[in-house]
This record gives structure tokens, C-alpha cells and sequence, in this order.
């Protein structure tokens, strides 16, 4: 019998791939995104550029940590409960942002969060129905 010789790489030769999880990756990039939209938005109404950066910086902590802490218990959740949260969390961010635009009011803000909301809760409800995965609690 022929014996081989065998040959083993270790962790420290063998090159490391670094992947960030969508469930991290997706609230990041995105708050990231709204709090630079939401800084720009503030400072073309007039704002300061170090008032229009601390509220971009803010936005951004809140939008990161809320959508972390959403991505982190969806599966816990039945599907119109994530759906419903899904909507609350676009509802408030959109508000928020047509808020920062200057050309309205508390109550059509709060009017145009409501109806985004209502549409992410009508989309993700479909999709979490008939394209989630087969292992999801239903």
C-alpha cells in the first residue's frame, strides 16, 4: 500500500475571508445613507452645516440602532407582527425626512409617515407570505 503524506494548512496560512451578515450589513449601509440624505436635506433649508452634521450623525445612530435591534429579532416575530414593524420603521423615517424639507406641516409630515408606512406594511406583509423561506415561522 502506497501511504500519502498529508499535508495540513493551518488558519494562520490560509487566507481569511471577511463577510459582514446582511442583518448587519443592511441596517449600516442604510442608516449610513439616511443620515447623509437627512444632514443634506437640513442644511439646504438653511440650517448650519454643524447643525445639519449633528443631526445627519444623529439620524444616523438612531436609524443604525433601531434597524439592528429590528433585524435582530424578525424571527421571534410572527409575520404581521415584522411586517407591522417594518411599516412603524419606514413610516417614522419617511415623516421624519419630509418633515426636514421645510415645505410643510406637523400633521401632513406625520399624514405622508402614515401613508409610506402603510405601504411598507402592505409590501412586507406580501413578502414575508409568499416569499419567505420554508423554515420561517408562520
Amino acid at each position: 500500500m502506497q501511504t500519502h503524506a498529508r499535508t495540513r494548512t493551518t488558519a494562520a496560512a490560509a487566507p481569511r475571508r471577511h463577510t459582514v451578515a446582511v442583518t448587519t450589513g443592511v441596517p449600516v449601509v442604510g442608516g449610513v445613507a439616511y443620515g447623509i440624505y437627512a444632514g443634506l436635506l437640513d442644511h439646504s433649508t438653511g440650517s448650519s452645516s454643524v447643525h445639519a452634521f449633528l443631526l445627519g450623525l444623529i439620524a444616523t445612530v438612531v436609524t443604525v440602532v433601531l434597524g439592528l435591534a429590528l433585524m435582530r429579532v424578525q424571527d421571534r416575530m410572527i409575520i404581521e407582527i415584522r411586517a407591522l414593524a417594518y411599516g412603524v420603521l419606514f413610516g417614522a423615517t419617511m415623516g421624519f425626512l419630509y418633515s426636514l424639507a421645510g415645505t410643510s406641516t406637523a400633521l401632513k409630515a406625520t399624514g405622508y409617515g402614515a401613508l409610506f408606512g402603510a405601504i411598507m406594511l402592505a409590501v412586507s406583509l406580501y413578502l414575508f407570505r409568499n416569499h419567505d423561506s420554508p423554515g420561517a415561522r408562520r
